[in-house]
């Protein structure tokens, strides 16, 4: 026994002896590494896990984002984790200070995104679904809706803005329509809004989702056709009560704009226009007519012989050089006001007077907080923005409350609102009056005894563009009020119940007068009007929701709703003129007025209801988290459509499946670590159409009749103005959607894919009737278009560093759309010897539809040069002459006329595409968004409209008097104009849409105080070929725009405490 404890002392020595040699290696090579933990706005994390990898040794971040740890050597790799953010990876090497910076990870979030009548996950989603991020636009400080979505969504457009207001229209997936309304449908804070986006302040913006697809816009039924635009606004966070407050002002300035002529332009360009006025024959007998009297020598021209054209007796001496040039500018038909500016050197640029740097300013202040049962966010804001037209002014204050509490553990009760007035009630300079008063007339407009103070030239082709608003008085207010009151009960076995009752009401009022004193108004002795309308519209949702998630990864969810809605309108309208005694009250005394009006057109003194109701249901099913199905059902009735057809029904499915998921996969997920794979199909409606189509509309009027004596009565007769359609009904768009999900690299790169198909069928068309039926036209369902898509979304964290972080964002898009019918008339097909050869449906050539193509494209005349001398006789026989444009016949018949019209291009984009990329270092960020439409072409409208020649118009683009024989020139040259392919032009372009840089102050006086100082300049340069103002138009393809688009430079402050 001795001898056996003996033995095992020397081996139990040698063993301790290792295990203190391993113990002394370890803690001989230990380092300790310290570092701060913030996220990525440079606030600090708290509780932070910080791990060795492969080891429980570890620490988490205190208060201020520190930390300390002991690692087992250099070769240690440390763990960054934390809910809600990506973990990081980083080998500690000889590195004693590792500081962290964390990132959020969307998907583990589980982000929530707005649904139709709820939410849902990300992860969870069947339908296509863009979500903007309102925290990641508000440094671009967008002065709108449309200025926060431009460039950040797939598949989103926007329209342009001019005005100071800055709204502009939005488009989803392109128009699925020829004639009812094509805007997207907006849901506020889950309900359906009924307002302007004008109304809601960005700054109070969370997020905004974009539902594209059949599937995530079917359950609002005859509403969605052109998708869903969802906005949620800020809530109350968990913590102290934040106050913030945000400062910017700004000057605006044209961005674009056409020159007018100076004064050496304008002397060629009257030159030009006498000159054509005469045949070669005739110029040659008064050689340098129009010409300076001090370049006579250049032409060889005596200079008295000159003097002598136009004199009816002869001179003998030449006179003064003053009487030389005034015969000169006599002969170029100026005026005398404009002779004695040119003689005095006096000048003026009109551009100058009508625009203007225009002052901007918005502010907002809010305060928000969340307790254990109450949640409350409340904002104010308020802009004052002028526009670049002398006079254009937008004032616009807005304010917002919301309200959550828990009232108890099964019920909360909440409020959303928003209050907002908008005053737009400036009157803007006319600015179409710079092109039609030359440079050598004056503004003379505080001059009351000029007598150019109205017309700058004497006559009137040109009026001051500030005229008629110093004898106009005009006053345009606006207030609404939009709200949501909800209920939401907690039932047993999982069910929750939700009520919302959604009221808005909308004031109205409109007063303007025009005074007697005015020179061309005193006839009417003063005239006045007023209007004052408002309108109560409800919609009351009750809502079912149930949820379970049974034993073997089996989710459930149902969403049940019954809606019903009311809308109604009243308005009341009045103007008068012939005041008496005087109009100097205006419209402040309408009885003054002796005759009076009460008119009923564009809803008038008119008094409108409307009703509608819906029932809907909603089944979602998940597997694992693996495989998903939705499909939902919804009824609606609207009182706007025949009494054949009240209600519809639209339904809709959609699959997804996380391919992922799948064992298989398991090879690919080094780098693919998220991929979804969705299908949809659904139908939805568009009720977008006049209260009162499918009716037959009775008017009553006042008329004469002569009797068999020859006696005149007047009495009052009832008939029927409107045609009704008994059979009308919705506008129906089916749809399939095939998209893909995915995030690559450790989630560096994320984004979606989208291919989409859809048919309207049944649209909403006026169509043309008989003169016998008494009536033009009548509203009917004809017809058949469709939409065909892709989509590209990419997110990525381009670079990551210790300050510097970029993330970009990239979307892409192009939609083909194609008339399938129309009315299905038909019409012969016929050969070259005309005989007929078959049948074609027939196209629509008033409207320019044309079947088999898209309505949107520009379908004009084939311009083929100008008629010359020599072609008299050939020109004659399309009512032309030797200097008007010449067009193809493209049928031989000798006629122009809507058989030779032909297509040319198409006013929708091959490609559309958005970038959007922000920057930071340390304290500092910067970001822009650029946006690029390419493949669309444009029907420069107002160009063709200055160069149907008159003398009148005076821009600094005059092409067709460059392309025209001098000899040839008409002033009746407008008397052959057409739309040709002369205008039609190419209007794509690369604009980039904003550009910011900020610095934030952290820390002011506590944690939680900061400051940011920015500088934004919005639209501030595009590149296109377009010859117009601005390659962005409202309209199919047709340029009508006069004026310019601002570029705003901005200054601002924003505060957090």
């Amino acid at each position: 026994m001795r001898n056996r404890v003996f033995s095992f002392l020397p081996r139990l020595s040698i063993l301790l002896l290792f295990l203190g040699m391993v113990v002394g290696e370890a803690y001989a090579q230990s380092q300790t590494i310290t570092g701060v933990v913030k996220d990525q706005t440079g606030e600090p994390l708290i509780g932070v896990n910080v791990m060795e990898k492969g080891t429980t040794n570890g620490s988490i971040t205190d208060v201020d984002g520190k930390y300390s740890l002991t690692v087992n050597g250099s070769k240690a790799i440390v763990t960054f984790s934390y809910i809600g953010y990506l973990s990081q990876n980083i080998t500690v090497g000889n590195q004693k200070m590792i500081d962290v910076t964390m990132k959020e990870d969307t998907e583990e979030l589980e982000e929530v995104v707005v649904i139709g009548y709820g939410t849902a996950k990300k992860k969870d989603l069947t339908g296509a679904i863009s979500t903007v991020k309102a925290e990641n636009m508000e440094k671009e400080t967008p002065r709108s809706v449309q200025d926060l979505l431009r460039a950040s969504a797939s598949g989103l457009s926007i329209g342009i803005s001019t005005d100071a207001a800055g709204t502009a229209n939005l488009q989803v997936r392109g128009k699925n329509t020829l004639t009812a309304g094509s805007s997207p449908l907006l849901v506020l804070d889950g309900v359906i809004y009924d307002g302007d986006l004008s109304d809601i302040n960005p700054m109070d913006i969370q997020s905004v989702d974009v539902l594209k697809d059949a599937s995530s816009v079917a359950v609002y039924g005859a509403k969605a056709a052109n998708g869903v635009v969802a906005i949620t606004t800020k809530k109350g966070k968990t913590g102290k009560p934040v106050v913030s407050f945000n400062a910017n002002v700004g000057f605006a300035q044209p961005s674009r704009i056409p020159a007018a002529l100076d004064g050496p332009g304008f002397i060629q360009f009257r030159k030009d226009y006498q000159e054509g006025k005469l045949t070669p024959e005739e110029m040659a007998k008064v050689p340098g007519k129009f010409t300076d009297p001090r370049q006579l020598g250049a032409l060889g021209v005596d200079p008295l012989t000159w003097y002598n054209y136009d004199q009816s007796t002869p001179v003998t001496t030449l006179p003064s050089e003053q009487e030389m040039l005034t015969t000169w500018l006599g002969r170029l038909d100026f005026k005398t006001i404009e002779i004695e500016n040119y003689l005095n050197g006096v000048e003026t640029n009109w551009d100058d007077i009508v625009f203007q740097t225009a002052l901007q300013q918005d502010y907002t202040a809010s305060i928000s907080n969340k307790k254990e049962d109450l949640s409350y966010y409340w904002s104010l804001g308020y802009a004052d923005r002028e526009g670049i037209r002398v006079g254009d002014r937008f004032k616009n204050f807005r304010t917002r409350l919301n309200l959550e509490s828990k009232v108890t553990n099964f019920l909360t009760i909440g409020l959303t609102s928003q209050f907002a007035t908008k005053d737009k009630g400036a009157q803007a300079a006319d600015v179409t009056q710079r092109t039609n008063n030359s440079p050598y007339t004056t503004n003379d407009i505080d001059d009351p005894d000029s007598p150019y103070r109205m017309y700058p030239s004497g006559d009137n082709n040109g009026k001051n563009p500030f005229f008629d608003n110093m004898y106009r008085d005009k006053r345009e207010i606006e207030h609404t009020l939009n709200a949501n009151i909800y209920a939401i009960v907690k039932l047993p076995f999982g069910i929750e119940y939700q009520m919302n009752y959604t009221p808005k009401y909308k004031w109205y009022e409109f007063m303007k007068h025009e005074s007697a004193e005015h020179p061309e108004w005193a006839g009417k002795g003063g005239y006045a009007e007023r209007r004052n309308s408002k309108s109560f519209n409800w919609l009351l949702d009750n809502i079912i929701r149930w949820k379970h998630q049974f034993n073997g990864g089996h989710n459930f969810e149902v969403t049940l709703l019954a809606n019903a809605e009311k809308g109604q309108y009243w308005d009341t309208y009045v103007s008068a003129q012939n005041f008496s005694p005087s109009d100097l009250l205006g419209y402040h005394n309408m009885g003054a007025g002796t005759v009076l009006s009460f008119l009923q057109d564009d809803g008038k003194n008119q008094d409108t209801y409307r009703t509608g109701d819906a029932l809907m249901g909603r089944l979602y099913y998940s597997y694992k988290d693996k495989y998903m199905v939705t499909a939902s059902v919804r009824r609606d009735g609207y009182s706007a459509f025949g009494m054949m057809n009240p209600r519809a029904t639209f339904p809709a499915v959609a699959l997804g499946w996380v391919f992922t998921s799948e064992k298989f996969m398991e090879p690919a997920s080094d780098w693919l670590n998220y991929g979804k794979l969705r299908f949809s199909w659904g139908q939805n409606g568009n009720r977008d159409i006049g209260q009162y189509e499918a009716l037959a509309w009775l008017k009553s009027s006042l008329s004469p009749f002569i009797d068999q004596n020859g006696n005149i009565y007047v009495t009052s007769q009832v008939y029927v103005d409107h045609m009704g359609n008994t059979a009308l009904k919705w506008e129906r768009t089916g749809s399939y959607n095939i998209g893909l999900d995915f995030s690559l690299f450790n989630d560096r790169l994320r984004g979606s894919m989208e291919t989409y198909m859809s048919e309207t069928n049944d649209l909403l068309v006026k169509r043309s009737l008989p003169n016998i039926t008494g009536f033009s036209d009548v509203k009917a369902n004809l017809g058949a278009l469709t939409n065909r898509g892709f989509e590209l979304s990419l997110n990525g964290d381009v670079m990551s560093r210790k300050d510097f972080n970029w993330s970009s964002s990239v979307t892409f898009s192009f939609n083909r759309r194609k008339i399938k019918h129309l009315y299905g008339d038909m019409e012969d097909i016929k050969d070259e010897n005309g005989n007929v050869i078959g049948q074609k449906e027939a196209d629509d050539y008033k409207n320019k539809w044309f079947i088999g193509h898209d309505p949107d494209q520009i379908w004009d005349y084939e311009g083929d040069g100008v008629w010359q001398l020599g072609e008299e006789e050939e020109a004659a026989k399309y009512g032309n002459k030797p200097g008007d444009f010449k067009y193809v016949d493209q049928n031989g018949d000798n006629q122009i006329n809507d058989a030779d019209l032909i297509c040319f291009k198409k006013a929708a984009p091959d490609v559309f595409m958005g970038l959007t990329s922000q920057l930071s270092y340390k304290n500092w960020d910067f970001s822009f968004a650029l946006r690029g439409s390419f493949g669309n072409y444009v029907y420069n409208n107002v160009q063709s409209n200055r160069e149907a020649y008159e003398g009148a118009n005076m821009y600094d683009q005059t092409g067709f008097l460059k392309n025209r024989l001098t000899s040839a020139r008409s002033t009746d040259f407008k008397n052959a104009q057409y739309r040709s392919s002369y205008y039609v032009q190419n209007a794509s372009f690369v604009r980039m849409d904003n550009i910011s840089l900020g610095y934030t102050f952290n820390k002011l006086f506590n944690d939680k105080q900061s400051a940011r100082v920015y500088a934004t300049v919005q639209n501030p340069f595009v590149i296109t070929k377009y010859k117009g103002l601005d390659p962005e138009i409202s309209g199919e393809g047709i340029d009508n725009n006069i004026y310019p688009r601002p570029r705003v430079f901005m200054i601002g402050l924003n505060l957090n405490f």
